[in-house]
């Protein structure tokens, strides 16, 4: 059993887990799980303008989510650590399996009424 977290941990796990509570940034981070890419290309696939884009990748690359390489005359921007992928779809697939359980929960529901031919236990 791993010990419980310091409340520096959390702390911190909250402001990172906070970057990414913005739809927008979400978007970019998916924009950029299988290669670096460039602002413009960031850009049209998560469906903002460039400044918006670089905006948001500002605060990201702050708060350690990513990071900006310059290459010739372009910045290209790529995900910090791979395993923030991992957690991403380890999340996600805890997200899917919960809708799952609710949607079965939800079409399986126990009729809350009694048949009157049902005897109670003594």
């Amino acid at each position: 059993m791993k010990p419980a977290m310091s409340d520096a941990s959390c702390e911190m796990l909250g402001d990172f887990f906070a970057t990414f509570a913005h739809t927008t940034r979400m978007r970019i981070f998916c924009a950029l799980q299988r290669q670096p890419r460039m602002v413009t290309e960031i850009a049209m696939e998560a469906g903002v303008s460039i400044t918006n884009a670089s905006q948001h990748l500002r605060l990201m690359r702050d708060r350690g989510a990513v990071i900006a390489e310059k290459r010739a005359q372009s910045v290209y921007y790529h995900i910090a650590d791979q395993r923030f992928i991992q957690a991403a779809v380890l999340i996600r697939e805890a997200l899917h399996e919960r809708l799952r359980h609710e949607a079965e929960q939800s079409s399986v529901r126990p009729s809350r009424r009694r048949s009157p031919a049902v005897s109670q236990p003594a």
